[in-house]
């Protein structure tokens, strides 16, 4: 429940402290006293957009505090650790703070937060109830939440909408696999001529560099022959050959030796000279018969050389890029094989989801069909009180096929309708035209549902508008009822609604200086009889005012 509501420099509220208790707490005052801010702060705890334009004249920031227990309320308590807010888990305090600069902070248990965690974490906490609200009491899905609620489907509803986004999921990435299915068996046809195109090559690292020395070689084997020859005939020619010339050398030597025997190293060494040119020219007569004038291998080093070339063109620059981008082609062709499987999967895990869900549909289903007819039963008693005797509310539901066009709650829609009067048809809540009408078929639908749990608390916010006599003293006491199960915090103009406070708080303007500022104080006993006096008789007290007064106290307490 709400306990300390603390507003600080909010339009005409310079600083307040509202204290709320169990049961149900009013809020009266004259138009215009602030009653509204008290609903607006609450709402900026919940998370509603704030803006400078909420700052009060002259200040640069306004602040808003809550403090909550939520010591009866476990869901919250487990909602504050998934959101990474340990530690107390029995209170949980909410600051916002809005300045005029636009640095606006909040924080959850004094730690930051932002506003979507703010929003998130607050959702279910309080149910506001308000003429603003019977817009959103219409929509289907609301009602689809309050059928479920009413029945404790919740969970089964819960359950339902994990499947659900699950399956949507599933199906999204089906879709998408689909689409890429179409252009990745082009793209396997081209990947695996590609890989067979490397494949067929057999390269092995270093060969290029291999080839071009062999082609080098065997372009040039003629040259090298004729340049070979050429040097033969330089040494063994018949006139002027080299082997000629230094024999005839040799032999002059010998002579001269026999002459003087000092030349005998020259003479070793013109031997020596000789022999190694001799062997010189059996060394080049060996080597012009092992060049290779082989055309046909040339040839073939050449094209080797040009397949080489092919794909270097292709797939890489030197051979271990081929290579790399081979592995990388196989990769992905695996990838394409593991896409398909995937598909497969795929849509055997849809198949398989969509047959529990039907499953879980037509439970649910079954179970929101014996729940509506309670429920309209239920509500239309509670309109018997709120002066409709002649009202019957009902719940229609229809039922959705296939899987695929199911919203989060599952097969079902559902539409709240009611009869107003005998003989007429039954028409949408949102086409009653009387503002009072809504007004109290909501409090019979929150009445109905307010014992079933899971709300902290219910904050009406004048659903009393357009009803007034007997029909306001039924809806006060249908207000106390939903009380006995919840913290209610009602704002009315009403004496018969107020006249049922179990605490009464008024909201009032007083002059300070040249401020206005708006206070909220708790009235005791006697103070509350002279406001419900005020609500009754206007401005000034009469003692029949404060009859009538005490009156509605004794009947309101007598219920």
């Amino acid at each position: 429940m709400l306990e300390i509501l603390r507003i600080r420099n909010i339009a005409i509220i310079d600083s307040a402290e509202v204290r709320f208790k169990r049961g149900l707490n009013i809020l009266s005052g004259e138009t215009g006293a602030g009653k509204s801010i008290v609903i607006e702060a609450i709402s900026l705890l919940l998370g509603s957009r704030a803006t400078s334009e909420l700052i009060r004249s002259g200040c640069d920031e306004a602040v808003i505090e809550g403090l909550f227990d939520i010591s009866e309320i476990p869901w919250m308590a487990l909602r504050l650790q998934q959101f990474g807010f340990e530690g107390q888990t029995q209170d949980l305090l909410i600051k916002r703070s809005v300045h005029r600069a636009g640095r606006h902070r909040i924080s959850v248990n004094g730690e930051l937060a932002t506003l979507s965690t703010l929003q998130a974490l607050c959702e279910g906490l309080i149910d506001l109830c308000g003429q603003n609200e019977h817009q959103s009491l219409v929509k289907p899905l609301l009602q689809l939440e309050l059928l479920d609620r009413f029945g404790g489907l919740l969970d089964q509803s819960k359950n339902l909408a994990s499947l659900l986004v699950r399956f949507r999921t599933l199906m999204k990435e089906r879709d998408q696999l689909r689409r890429e299915d179409h252009e990745s068996a082009k793209r396997t046809d081209f990947l695996k001529f590609q890989i067979e195109e490397i494949r067929a090559a057999e390269l092995v690292l270093g060969e290029e560099e291999d080839l071009q020395q062999q082609k080098q070689i065997l372009q040039s084997a003629a040259h090298r022959a004729q340049m070979s020859e050429s040097i033969c005939e330089v040494l063994e020619a018949d006139e002027g050959g080299a082997l000629n010339i230094l024999r005839t050398a040799l032999q002059k030597l010998r002579t001269l030796h026999s002459l003087d025997s000092q030349v005998h190293s020259i003479s070793e060494s013109m031997e020596r000279a000789l022999i190694e040119t001799e062997d010189t020219g059996v060394a080049l007569r060996r080597y012009i018969q092992s060049v290779d004038l082989d055309s046909e291998r040339l040839h073939g080093v050449q094209e080797r050389l040009s397949v080489l070339a092919d794909l270097k063109r292709k797939y890489g620059s030197h051979v271990s890029d081929i290579l790399e981008t081979l592995a990388q082609l196989e990769v992905e062709l695996g990838s394409i094989g593991q896409a398909n499987k995937r598909l497969d999967l795929l849509c055997h895990d849809l198949e398989t989801l969509e047959g529990v869900l039907n499953e879980h549909g037509k439970k649910i289903s079954s179970a929101r069909r014996n729940v509506s007819e309670i429920l309209g039963v239920s509500v239309t008693e509670e309109l018997k009180d709120l002066k409709m005797g002649e009202a019957k509310f009902l719940v229609e539901i229809s039922h959705r096929d296939p899987v695929s066009e199911w919203n989060m709650s599952g097969p079902d829609c559902v539409q709240f309708v009611v009869q107003t009067n005998r003989g007429e048809p039954a028409r949408a809540l949102g086409k009653i035209a009387s503002g009072g009408e809504l007004s109290r078929l909501m409090l019979a639908i929150r009445r109905v549902i307010a014992d079933r749990g899971g709300i902290g608390v219910y904050l009406f916010d004048e659903i009393d508008a357009g009803i007034g006599g007997q029909a306001a003293f039924q809806v006060g006491k249908k207000l106390k009822s939903v009380a006995a199960y919840n913290q209610v915090i009602c704002i009315t103009h009403l004496p018969q609604v107020a006249s049922f406070a179990e605490h009464h708080l008024i909201v009032r303007k007083r002059i300070s200086g040249s401020r206005t500022l708006t206070e909220v104080v708790e009235l005791t006993s006697e103070e509350q009889k002279v406001e419900l006096a005020r609500m009754l008789g206007g401005a000034e007290l009469t003692s029949k005012s404060l009859a009538n007064a005490a009156e509605l106290l004794e009947l309101a307490r007598a219920v």
